[in-house]
């Protein structure tokens, strides 16, 4: 029998009803304890309680029953009891006598119906103990029944699986015996007509087999299909498990080449930029030589000029001699025949012909000199000449050289880069099987005057590996000790990127550029930057003119992508929507106002999908677009000036861009989602000295970067409740987070000493993030309807 326990509920009497009762009961037991007489008031006036049910009989009837008297009355038991009797003072005795007598009647009256009441209420949980113990047997016996049932169930199954084991094995003998006749038949062509009676006689065999495999299996159909239900999805989740091992352990053997590949090609390159550069310097010294050589060759050929023209004026000279000469023979002949000289003429024109003859005589030495220097000089200047010309070929061959060596790292160089960008795609593959959110640690450079004073305290607060599997993945940082007398303590860290201060934002993108391309290939994307305030989360996400960030470099690889996507069919719907949540509220940075009474709400999808309710989203079609859109979103975000920063932002900022691609020739749909957050830094309030608004402000961007640390624990320790909704940022990203989106975190870090303790604390929140294992990124693809 059922009982309905919520109609039996048993009302309690009133807290004062309670005490007296308590206290009434206190007094009678201390009477009983102190007077040893069995038949006096006190033994009277605890008979009926001792006495039980039967004494109810006893109870006073007609006027002075209770109902009787709360009905000429008015009261209630707890009036009665709290009634008190006032008489005046010339008030005849025997008047109060009867009125005290008629309050004990009443009194009398409310104990009895108490003890009435009482009695009731105990027969009531009597009876229902009753019901519910033999409630409890009905459902012990039930559960037995049901226990014996499925046992001897199990044991009918584990009949049927034998008997199903055994006709198995029967076909598997009959179908092997069937292979080997097939066998003979082929190989014994003599005896045809033998082998094709057999083979009829196989084949009755055979059908009549089938036909008792059939009906066998009608028998055990509805067995196997419950087995088969059972030991699929068992049979998936291995097939699952250990495609994804192999997937991981092929993937890390090809990252371990490619790693080697990598240092050896690095080894060639630097090997090649050696020679290269001393091949460089000798052909430098090979030039020095050969102007040197040009130079000599020049100045041999001046020299050699000179000569010709000193030779040319000495052969002139001797020519006027000789005439002379001649002139002066013929002349002293004349004198001879015409005048007859005497000997003192003859002996002067003798001297001066010796001296003529001896000029002469030193002129051809002299021009002898000069032909043997010029045959010198002739074969310097052949030695030259061929001196320069040797050095030419070989300067030619050093040249070709060179061309070699930089097409040899040219290629080397390719290699190393393809090499870098299939382990970079290695590298997502692997992530996105462990399903670990990525985390990339950017060291912002020291701006302004912090430059020029605290650059050698950088250079110890912060450090990175300069060899090592650990190069670009890796950052150590040197925190100061509360105590002047205390060492410093290091702390290491390792991300999947490390970026220096040296780093552009072109290479912060290339490492981000196959992240982003996912979102046209229809998977969720999520990057947001975190870190302190100042540490440059708003210059790596939206960046600069000069220095473009990650959201206008992100919609530019979009838009070119798409494009070259169109080519094959593909076609893109995209719509940008930006979105701020200020002081726990959300709001849309690209729409004026929300409609009276309206606020914005956050909702998801059974499919993972986000919406926001009245958020505007924005058509774009190409690059120019989304950069008004973002200067439009930027002018009404929320900014202020604090101690620690000058143009601190004070709200969170979230740029989703919706994709929704087609292809008409496969009829494929894609559906991706790319999601850039840049969060609001987090600050300590005796540094920042916030007060008023940006005290409330500070409140709140604490408490959501808090909210957001509070789910990334419970995500490490793979807790059953994760506190998504103790945030509106948490709520936003709980797909991100915990669903199966591809998600990338950024952390900022502020190389300066004062901010020492806050990059500390970044550090290690990015670690625990890094560790966390969400859901295995899903692509959103459907068949065009």
């Amino acid at each position: 029998m059922e009982v309905d326990r919520r109609s039996t509920k048993i009302p309690g009497p009133p807290a004062a009803l309670k005490q007296l009762t308590a206290s009434e009961a206190n007094v009678a037991r201390k009477r009983k304890a102190a007077s040893p007489m069995k038949d006096g008031p006190d033994a009277k006036r605890q008979a009926p309680v001792e006495s039980g049910y039967d004494t109810a009989t006893k109870a006073p009837q007609n006027e002075d029953s209770w109902e009787h008297i709360s009905q000429q009355l008015g009261w209630s038991v707890a009036d009665c009891l709290n009634h008190k009797l006032s008489f005046k003072k010339k008030e005849d005795p025997k008047a109060k006598h009867e009125a005290m007598g008629q309050h004990i009647k009443r009194l009398r009256a409310a104990g009895w119906h108490l003890l009435h009441v009482m009695e009731r209420h105990e027969l009531d949980i009597t009876a229902l103990t009753g019901c519910l113990e033999r409630e409890e047997k009905a459902r012990t016996e039930e559960a037995a029944e049901h226990a014996s049932a499925a046992a001897a169930l199990q044991k009918d199954i584990a009949d049927l699986q034998a008997r199903l084991s055994d006709q198995q094995e029967a076909t598997a003998q009959q179908s092997a015996c069937a292979q080997q006749l097939q066998e003979a038949v082929e190989t014994g062509k003599g005896k045809l007509a033998e082998s094709a009676a057999f083979m009829r006689k196989l084949q009755d065999e055979q059908t009549r087999a089938k036909e008792q495999i059939a009906e066998y299996a009608t028998q055990v159909s509805s067995l196997r299909e419950l087995h088969q239900q059972a030991q699929k999805y068992n049979t998936q989740l291995q097939e699952y498990n250990t495609k994804l091992q192999q997937d991981v352990a092929l993937s890390n053997d090809n990252l371990q080449k490619l790693q080697v590949a990598q240092h050896k090609w690095a080894e060639e390159g630097a090997e090649l930029k050696g020679r290269l550069t001393a091949h460089e310097a000798q052909l430098e010294v090979m030039q020095v030589n050969m102007r040197e050589a040009e130079c000599a060759r020049s100045n041999l050929a001046e020299d050699l000029s000179r000569l010709r023209m000193e030779l040319e004026k000495v052969s002139a000279e001797r020519d006027s001699s000789n005439q002379a000469n001649v002139a002066l023979k013929a002349e002293l002949d004349r004198y001879r025949d015409v005048t007859g000289n005497t000997v003192e003429a003859l002996e002067r024109e003798k001297a001066v012909k010796a001296q003529l003859e001896t000029q002469n005589k030193a002129q051809a030495e002299v021009n002898q000199g000069l032909q043997e220097g010029l045959q010198v000089l002739k074969q310097q200047k052949a030695l030259a000449e061929a001196l320069a010309e040797g050095r030419g070929q070989e300067v030619q061959g050093l040249k070709q050289e060179v061309q070699d060596l930089t097409g040899r790292l040219t290629e080397a160089e390719s290699r190393v880069q393809q090499g870098e960008l299939i382990r970079r795609k290695l590298h997502n593959t692997i992530l996105e099987l462990k399903g670990n959110i990525r985390v990339f640690c950017r060291v912002r450079p020291l701006v302004g005057s912090d430059a020029l004073t605290q650059t050698a305290a950088v250079d110890q607060l912060v450090q990175f590996p300069s060899s090592g599997d650990l190069l670009g993945r890796a950052i150590a940082l040197q925190v100061a000790a509360d105590k002047p007398q205390q060492a410093p303590q290091k702390y290491d860290f390792a991300f999947d990127k490390v970026f220096a201060p040296a780093a552009g934002q072109e290479e912060v993108f290339d490492e981000i550029s196959q992240l982003v391309q996912s979102a046209l290939d229809g998977y969720k994307v999520c990057i947001f930057a975190y870190g302190q305030t100042g540490s440059g989360k708003t210059h790596t996400m939206l960046g600069t003119a000069e220095e473009r960030g990650m959201i206008p470099r992100a919609m530019d690889q979009i838009f070119a992508s798409s494009a070259a996507m169109e080519a094959e069919g593909w076609s893109f719907d995209m719509k940008a929507s930006m979105l701020e949540i200020y002081n726990e509220e959300y709001k849309d940075l690209l729409s004026k106002s929300l409609p009276a009474g309206k606020k914005h709400q956050v909702s998801h999808d059974d499919k993972g999908a986000t919406s926001v309710s009245f958020l505007e989203g924005v058509d774009v079609r190409r690059p120019g677009r989304v950069a008004d859109l973002l200067a439009r979103a930027m002018r009404q975000r929320a900014v202020g000036a604090t101690a620690t920063n000058e143009h601190s932002s004070r709200s969170h900022m979230v740029f989703s861009l919706n994709i929704t691609g087609s292809n008409a020739a496969s009829g494929q749909q894609v559906h991706g989602v790319l999601n850039l957050i840049d969060l609001a830094g987090s600050e300590r309030l005796s540094k920042s000295l916030a007060q008023g608004d940006r005290l409330k402000e500070t409140q709140a961007i604490n408490k959501s970067l808090s909210a957001l640390g509070d789910v990334i624990m419970a995500l490490a320790n793979k807790e059953a409740h994760i506190p998504y909704r103790n945030s509106k940022l948490t709520y936003l990203l709980q797909p991100c987070l915990g669903g199966d989106a591809k998600t990338l975190m950024f952390v900022n870090v502020a190389p300066v000493p004062e901010a020492a303790n806050e990059s500390l604390c970044s550090l290690r929140f990015a670690a625990k993030v890094n560790a966390c294992e969400v859901g295995t990124a899903r692509r959103n693809v459907a068949a065009k309807q």
